[in-house]
């Protein structure tokens, strides 16, 4: 696996160690580096009848009336008649055991403070240890400034990983790993240095930029280096 993707060291045993001791997860890089993709590969490592992953992608608008209910309509938990109420419920629900509930928030900076605050409530409520409710927070840069400027949680938050670019050197590897031997070797070194240049470094890029490339291929062969760089230099008119 490239460098790039730095979060996947935790993978089969030791991912489930990682959720099992921890309660928050900080996840940052660029548009582009490939969060997204390191999410989805935590989520196929993880053992389903252990752990229950609760994924949103969209946070800007989520407020904390909505987050209790998405979370309650989970857990099989009936409304209540009263925020409070949900609330008080969703916590003993918790401690009752049964899977681990991981709530993933994808570009988290963008997730309302009032909405961090109810999810951070739910998880510091756990007086029992019984840890079955962990945050893990996925987002750009700015998410890594914004929490520190809560110390109380920013130090409440072990595990903290960032992905960056790939390097030049590492593009074969990653086009390997994302389209198979077969489609890779169809670009010769030069091909894959126009890549690196054009996404960037930039893994989620790079795939679009090469599946681009591969659909205005003409024939099954090699791809020659002019080529690539015509569909590039559309890529970027486009």
């Amino acid at each position: 696996m490239p460098k790039a993707y730095v979060f996947t060291r935790y993978g089969g045993p030791e991912t489930e160690a990682l959720v099992e001791e921890e309660s928050y997860l900080l996840l940052t890089g660029d548009s582009g580096t490939g969060k997204t993709q390191v999410l989805h590969q935590l989520r196929q490592d993880l053992d389903r009848c252990r752990y229950r992953v609760l994924y949103f992608s969209e946070t800007r608008r989520l407020a904390p009336a909505g987050f209790t209910r998405v979370l309650a309509r989970v857990l099989r938990l009936s409304p209540c008649r009263s925020h409070a109420e949900t609330v008080h419920e969703l916590v003993r629900i918790l401690a009752d055991g049964g899977p681990r509930l991981l709530v993933w928030f994808d570009e988290a900076q963008d997730l309302p403070e009032e909405t961090l605050a109810e999810a951070r409530g739910l998880v510091e409520a756990d007086l029992e240890g019984t840890r079955n409710l962990q945050l893990l927070l996925c987002g750009l840069p700015s998410l890594r400034a914004n929490l520190q400027a809560h110390l109380r949680l920013w130090r409440r938050i072990v595990v903290r990983e960032e992905i960056t670019g790939l390097q030049t050197d590492e593009v074969a590897d990653f086009l390997e790993h994302s389209f198979g031997e077969a489609q890779a070797k169809r670009v010769c070194d030069q091909g894959r240095t126009l890549l690196f240049e054009h996404a960037r470094g930039a893994p989620g890029l790079l795939v679009s930029m090469f599946r681009h490339v591969l659909r205005k291929a003409p024939g099954k062969g090699k791809i020659a280096p002019e080529h690539v760089e015509d569909v590039l230099q559309r890529w970027d008119l486009a």
